[in-house]
Protein backbone atom coordinates (compact mmCIF):
# COMPACT_ATOMS: atom_id res chain seq x y z
CA UNK A 1 0.00 0.00 0.00
CA UNK A 2 2.92 2.49 0.71
CA UNK A 3 4.49 2.08 -2.52
CA UNK A 4 1.34 2.79 -4.02
CA UNK A 5 0.68 5.98 -1.90
CA UNK A 6 4.05 6.60 -2.98
CA UNK A 7 3.93 6.09 -6.87
CA UNK A 8 0.84 8.30 -6.55
CA UNK A 9 2.77 11.21 -5.15
CA UNK A 10 5.62 10.97 -7.37
CA UNK A 11 3.35 11.44 -10.37
CA UNK A 12 1.18 14.27 -8.85
CA UNK A 13 4.74 15.94 -7.83
CA UNK A 14 6.72 15.32 -11.45
CA UNK A 15 9.43 14.03 -10.02
CA UNK A 16 12.72 13.62 -11.87
CA UNK A 17 14.13 9.93 -12.59
CA UNK A 18 16.78 10.64 -10.69
CA UNK A 19 14.88 11.92 -7.70
CA UNK A 20 12.58 8.81 -7.47
CA UNK A 21 15.18 6.46 -7.53
CA UNK A 22 16.26 7.66 -4.24
CA UNK A 23 13.19 7.49 -3.35
CA UNK A 24 12.90 4.13 -3.92
CA UNK A 25 16.13 3.15 -2.48
CA UNK A 26 15.54 5.41 0.80
CA UNK A 27 12.13 3.13 0.94
CA UNK A 28 13.62 -0.08 0.80
CA UNK A 29 16.43 1.54 3.11
CA UNK A 30 19.09 0.37 0.80
CA UNK A 31 20.93 4.06 0.94
CA UNK A 32 24.62 4.33 1.93
CA UNK A 33 24.33 5.34 5.85
CA UNK A 34 26.60 4.93 8.15
CA UNK A 35 24.31 2.07 9.66
CA UNK A 36 24.24 0.25 6.38
CA UNK A 37 27.78 0.41 5.91
CA UNK A 38 28.85 -0.97 9.81
CA UNK A 39 25.60 -3.80 9.32
CA UNK A 40 25.51 -4.80 6.02
CA UNK A 41 28.29 -3.87 4.18
CA UNK A 42 30.62 -4.72 7.65
CA UNK A 43 33.01 -1.99 7.03
CA UNK A 44 34.73 -0.73 10.17
CA UNK A 45 33.14 2.58 10.90
CA UNK A 46 31.24 4.32 13.58
CA UNK A 47 27.80 4.19 12.72
CA UNK A 48 25.90 6.94 14.94
CA UNK A 49 24.34 9.78 13.09
CA UNK A 50 26.79 12.54 11.94
CA UNK A 51 24.53 15.14 12.65
CA UNK A 52 23.28 14.49 16.15
CA UNK A 53 26.06 11.71 16.75
CA UNK A 54 23.17 10.22 19.55
CA UNK A 55 22.13 7.15 17.75
CA UNK A 56 22.58 5.19 15.01
CA UNK A 57 22.44 6.62 11.35
CA UNK A 58 19.26 4.83 9.73
CA UNK A 59 17.12 6.03 7.06
CA UNK A 60 14.24 6.00 9.94
CA UNK A 61 16.75 8.22 11.88
CA UNK A 62 17.23 10.81 9.21
CA UNK A 63 13.54 10.51 8.04
CA UNK A 64 11.92 11.15 11.38
CA UNK A 65 14.10 10.93 14.64
CA UNK A 66 17.29 13.19 14.36
CA UNK A 67 17.19 15.95 16.53
CA UNK A 68 18.96 17.83 14.91
CA UNK A 69 17.09 17.70 11.88
CA UNK A 70 14.07 18.24 13.87
CA UNK A 71 14.29 21.30 15.00
CA UNK A 72 13.28 22.79 11.32
CA UNK A 73 14.34 21.03 9.14
CA UNK A 74 11.56 18.33 8.90
CA UNK A 75 8.93 21.55 9.07
CA UNK A 76 10.27 23.45 6.05
CA UNK A 77 10.50 19.92 4.25
CA UNK A 78 6.58 19.20 5.23
CA UNK A 79 5.38 22.90 3.87
CA UNK A 80 7.64 22.42 0.46
CA UNK A 81 6.15 19.23 -0.34
CA UNK A 82 2.76 20.36 1.47
CA UNK A 83 2.72 23.07 -1.02
CA UNK A 84 3.71 21.59 -4.10
CA UNK A 85 1.45 18.99 -3.77
CA UNK A 86 -1.16 21.71 -3.23
CA UNK A 87 -0.47 23.68 -6.50
CA UNK A 88 -0.17 20.61 -8.90
CA UNK A 89 -3.52 19.47 -7.15
CA UNK A 90 -5.09 22.96 -7.81
CA UNK A 91 -3.58 23.08 -11.40
CA UNK A 92 -5.02 19.77 -12.36
CA UNK A 93 -8.25 20.37 -11.27
CA UNK A 94 -8.45 23.84 -12.63
CA UNK A 95 -8.98 26.14 -9.14
CA UNK A 96 -7.03 29.70 -9.82
CA UNK A 97 -4.88 30.91 -7.23
CA UNK A 98 -3.94 34.48 -5.91
CA UNK A 99 -1.20 36.22 -7.05
CA UNK A 100 0.54 36.42 -3.88
CA UNK A 101 0.25 32.82 -2.99
CA UNK A 102 3.01 30.21 -4.17
CA UNK A 103 6.23 29.03 -2.71
CA UNK A 104 7.53 32.13 -2.16
CA UNK A 105 5.11 32.76 0.46
CA UNK A 106 6.79 30.03 2.90
CA UNK A 107 10.85 30.99 1.64
CA UNK A 108 10.86 33.93 3.76
CA UNK A 109 9.83 32.21 6.55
Amino acid sequence: MMIIMMMMMMIIIGLKTETESEIVATQDKVLQTKYYATQILNMETDSKCRLCQQFDETIDHIISACPILAKEQYIKIHDRVSTQVHFNICKETGVQLEKNTGMNMYQNQ
